[in-house]
């Protein structure tokens, strides 16, 4: 298993949550869950998304998906999103 954190500033939370949750079938097919989605407390429309993905392999695949950066757009993800990808040790 592989966690992801991917965080990223939004125009607007609701209409964010609506294009992410369009991408439910999509990270399902491929094994992604999602852990949690988390706002900052000092701005509510910068999101971190925490993902459990089956492997790293799965994970390249998913962020190389070519429609994944017109998604986040369509979405109303304001510029590059920081991705960490880490392993769990406990």
């Amino acid at each position: 298993m592989v966690n992801v954190i991917l965080t990223h500033e939004v125009k607007d939370l609701a209409e964010w949550r609506k294009g992410f949750e369009a991408g439910e079938h999509s990270r399902a097919e491929a094994g992604v869950k999602t852990a949690g989605i988390y706002t900052s407390v000092d701005n509510p429309n910068l999101i971190s998304v925490m993902t459990e993905f089956p492997s790293i392999e799965v994970v390249h695949v998913f962020l190389q998906n070519p429609t994944l950066k017109e998604d986040m757009e369509s979405a109303g993800v304001i510029g590059m999103p920081e991705v960490k990808i880490l392993n769990k040790i406990q």
